[in-house]
């Protein structure tokens, strides 16, 4: 077991106290004093130069000290120093608060630019982080502040309470628990809970399942009944099903005779049809023939005519066409000229530049004749050669321009000679094509003025009449037609066929009222098949109610276990760690009690027993104990013993700050 006490604390202007030291006791001290005179100050110097925070937990609280206005002092350092005792090895450890003065440029005073906080341990200087892993190697904070002030693990959320006292007990797994229920004779009963629970399933898990599970069957099972019901109210009476066939069989054969009796009537009508539709196609046969004849007797008789006539049609198209050409052919030789026009103006622009290039002469340029570098003017022999340089480039320039000048008018005049030529060939095609046209027109006038006789069409019909096959063709469709306009005698089939469709409805019904039988027979099967659902969905329902029931005793042993297990590391305390809702289940709690009360409902003298006796079990559990402040001591006389170092920090009426 590590013991940790605290030997020396200095204080020096922390919290109003200028400069204090308390020297404590090993086993127990006594802090006594009036409200207000320093006692609480003390446990938060000595958590403060460990963890930097007071005894409410706080890393913000005001450690400055006060003016009589109440404003802090200025430019003094706070610090407090603790010797700590662990299994007689004892270490200082002091930290120190003040604020940075600076003095900025141009300013007269210095400004106070934010604090700074200095750590020592043994008086050697540490940074933050080093300070804080030696003060956690002795006890890490959390640890010390359970076991240093009795009301901090009752003042924890009732799921950290829980965490803690499992890690204090050690946790019942739920093997251990089996251990105690399951046995040979009921092991079928806790087979399903033993599987989940393997699969690593959590019970909570496992009960909202089977429960989810059992309510979604109940639901199914309640809407059986009345799916039953229905299927029952919507089912058909029964009917003799054997005569209703028996009918339907005797209208079937009926309707087969009147099917007979139709067909043999429409037999006859189609002989008839197919009879006429004969002689319809033989009329028309002949009819065609006759059109023939008369194409015939007519191209005969105007056979002069039709060649004339083809001929002049022939000489028309012709003229069309020579028309043409010689409109294309004008428009062809105006384009033409109206190009070499062009081209004499652009020919007669180029001999104007040539006669302006032959009368050019050179000139000098004084300019040219000065040096580029200094600015000056060449003289003898260099001003004689730069001006034989400048003549000969003009005539160099001259002669070139004059050259591709001389070339361009030769290319012209070669693109007009070849214009020219084609002008002449294009006039020469429409004098020819003027000639022809002329020659098609006046054989179209004689044309016209002997135009042969044509055979009108009233002497057509003449020539016809003459004609024996054309007699013998009209005969023999007059006859046809007389036949085809004879009246046959054909039956009405209207009245059997009103007879078959009636007995046809009658059967349809028939039919209808048999699909009655099937419709019966699906239902009662269909009702068959949910009662078995329904006694299948029954059994389900008792088998996860039997879940349920392992579940519950399941839990309730290990809460009696786990009850037990904790209960037994205190003395004067008892913890519930489970209780019961209206409907009998139970819910996880944490609750400390004292004889049977409530923490919440126990004096401060119990109270301070109770969190004692859960610091005793801390230390035991952790192996280690540390200095528990206790505050409000004067209110209780009696404490149950304890292996810690005890300060207690009582009021005494009056008096001013001693430490016994």
């Amino acid at each position: 077991m590590t013991t940790i006490r605290v030997m020396k604390l200095v204080l020096v202007n922390f919290k109003g106290q200028k400069h204090l030291e308390v020297n404590f006791n090993p086993d127990v001290t006594y802090i006594t004093g009036d409200n207000s005179t320093g006692k609480t100050t003390i446990m938060d110097a000595f958590l403060w130069v460990l963890f930097g925070k007071d005894s409410q937990n706080r890393a913000d609280f005001n450690i400055k000290t006060l003016d009589s206005e109440g404003k802090a002092i200025h430019k003094l350092e706070h610090e407090v120093t603790a010797v700590i005792d662990v299994d007689g090895i004892q270490t200082t450890f002091r930290r120190c608060y003040k604020e940075n003065w600076v003095k900025k440029r141009g300013a007269v005073e210095p400004v106070m630019d934010g604090h700074s906080v200095d750590y020592f341990v043994d008086d050697v200087p540490l940074g933050k982080r080093e300070y804080d892993r030696r003060v956690s190697d002795i006890c890490p904070e959390a640890l010390f502040r359970q076991i240093t002030n009795p009301a901090y693990f009752p003042s924890l959320k009732m799921q950290d309470q829980r965490v803690m006292l499992f890690d204090i007990a050690g946790n019942i797994t739920n093997e251990d628990v089996l251990k105690t229920l399951v046995t040979d004779e009921n092991k079928d009963v806790y087979a399903p809970l033993v599987e989940a629970l393997n699969s690593r399933k959590s019970l909570d898990d496992f009960k909202k399942q089977t429960v989810s599970q059992k309510n979604l069957i109940k639901k199914e099972v309640s809407d059986i009944p009345g799916r039953i019901e229905e299927n029952n109210r919507n089912m058909p009476e029964a009917q003799d099903w054997e005569a209703i066939r028996a009918q339907i069989s005797v209208k079937k054969a009926q309707i087969q005779d009147y099917d007979a009796q139709i067909a043999d009537f429409s037999k006859a009508a189609e002989n008839v049809s197919a009879h006429k539709s004969s002689l319809r196609t033989q009329i028309n046969d002949k009819l065609n023939r006759i059109d023939v004849l008369k194409r015939e007797v007519r191209k005969a008789a105007n056979e002069e005519y039709e060649t004339w006539y083809l001929l002049l049609q022939d000489k028309k198209g012709e003229l069309s066409r020579a028309e043409s050409k010689v409109n294309s052919l004008s428009g062809t030789i105006e384009y033409q000229k109206k190009e070499v026009n062009v081209l004499h103006q652009q020919k007669q622009e180029l001999l104007t530049v040539y006669r302006q290039l032959q009368s050019e002469e050179f000139s000098i340029n004084e300019d040219e004749l000065v040096c580029p570098t200094c600015g000056r003017q060449f003289e003898g022999d260099e001003y004689i050669s730069r001006l034989e340089q400048m003549k000969s480039g003009f005539n160099n320039r001259k002669t070139t321009k004059i050259e591709a000048n001389v070339n361009e008018g030769k290319r012209l005049a070669g693109r007009i000679s070849k214009a020219e030529s084609l002008i002449s060939e294009t006039e020469q095609k429409l004098s020819e094509t003027v000639k022809l046209k002329d020659d098609l027109q006046r054989e179209i006038e004689q044309m016209e003025n002997h135009k042969p006789e044509q055979v009108r069409l009233e002497d057509t019909e003449k020539l016809l009449s003459e004609n024996a096959e054309y007699q013998s063709l009209q005969k023999q469709i007059t006859e046809w037609k007389e036949d085809l306009n004879k009246s046959y005698s054909v039956t009405d089939t209207s009245d059997l066929m009103s007879k078959k469709n009636a007995l046809q409805l009658e059967i349809d019904s028939l039919n209808r009222e048999l699909a009655k039988e099937d419709q019966i027979i699906r239902t009662t099967k269909r009702n068959e098949e949910l009662e078995q659902q329904l006694r299948s969905m029954q059994q389900e329902i008792a088998d996860c109610e039997q879940i349920e029931m392992s579940i519950l005793e399941f839990m309730k042993a290990k809460v009696s276990m786990v009850e037990q297990r904790i209960n037994s590391t205190f003395s004067y305390v008892k913890f519930k760690m489970f209780d019961k809702q209206v409907d009998g289940t139970e819910y996880d709690t944490c609750e400390c009690m004292v004889d049977g009360t409530p923490y919440s409902d126990l004096n401060t003298a119990k109270k301070m027993n109770a969190g004692i006796d859960i610091i005793n079990a801390l230390c035991r559990a952790k192996g280690v104990t540390a200095p528990i402040f206790l505050d409000n001591r004067e209110s209780v006389s009696e404490l149950i013993p304890c292996p810690s170092q005890l300060i207690n920090l009582m009021v005494q009426r009056g008096s001013k700050l001693t430490i016994n």
